[in-house]
């Protein structure tokens, strides 16, 4: 989705220039640190947990088995959470282990004409086409491994890129058929305005995902030994995720990570 990729490479640039005016401001007006601060160096080592929220969308389009119908274009908010083990290879560059569990659920809905019977308000009731609302909740998750190259261009910014790699661990669908508002309902649930409901498996649900992550991220050192890291990072999806449809999930992960030294 075009929309999640130009959001990621706004709040990339921002933090950029963020990070470059705060680093002239230092250079031009702090003192230099003094050895004590410096030294001894931190570990090359670190490990940490990470947790966040994922803007998800799911582009493309399959067909529910419920009611044999498409949906195409979802979008979310889902959660991710795991454990990270980094090495600085040098003060520029470093390597990461990410282990995480991803949510890319997302929710469809659109609106549909179809045939209903409609009673007035003297008993009659008669045939007419009616807006209906169909709407359907993709719930996916991954575990997922996701190496990472990290690069740190200057003071605490990084860039980062690496593949992801993991398999399925949730694949289900919660189906509804709403009708208008507009009118009385004498079938399904009157209350909520729900003519049919279902829920259960996806169907023909890939097993294995890949994709690439690209992000920035920032080191915020609060103790001797603890530093802790926003990140942000765009997910691009090389597998589908239905077998046999043209379907895939993307996101705009924000997570915060707490590296301790080890």
């Amino acid at each position: 989705m075009h929309f999640l990729r130009t959001a990621f490479f706004i709040l990339l640039l921002l933090a950029v220039a963020v990070e470059y005016g705060h680093a002239q401001y230092r250079s031009g007006f702090a003192p230099s640190a003094p050895p004590s601060v410096l030294h001894p160096a931190p570990s090359r080592w670190w490990i940490g947990p990470q947790l966040g929220a994922g803007l998800n969308s799911q582009r493309g389009d399959f067909i529910t088995d419920f009611c044999d119908c498409p949906f195409e274009d979802g979008s979310g908010v889902g959660f991710s959470a795991g454990v990270e083990l980094g090495h600085f290879l040098s003060d520029k560059f470093a390597v990461a282990l990410k282990a995480v569990h991803n949510d890319f659920r997302a929710d469809y809905s659109y609106s549909v004409i179809l045939p209903a019977y409609v009673v007035d308000e003297e008993g009659n009731s008669e045939l007419l086409d009616v807006e209906h609302i169909r709407s359907n909740t993709v719930v996916l998750s991954y575990l997922m491994l996701n190496p990472v190259l990290q690069f740190f261009p200057f003071g605490g910014l990084y860039v980062s890129v690496g593949p992801g790699l993991g398999i399925n661990t949730t694949a289900t669908q919660e189906y509804a058929l709403e009708f208008s508002d507009e009118f009385l309902i004498f079938v399904g649930d009157p209350e909520r305005r729900v003519i049919e409901r279902d829920s259960g498996e996806l169907p023909d649900a890939n097993g294995f995902r890949a994709d690439l992550r690209v992000g920035a991220g920032y080191n915020i050192r609060l103790a001797r030994s603890i530093v802790f890291a926003p990140e942000v990072s765009y997910v691009y999806p090389l597998t589908r995720i239905g077998e046999d449809d043209n379907w895939f999930a993307e996101s705009i992960h924000l997570i915060g990570v707490f590296k301790f030294d080890l």
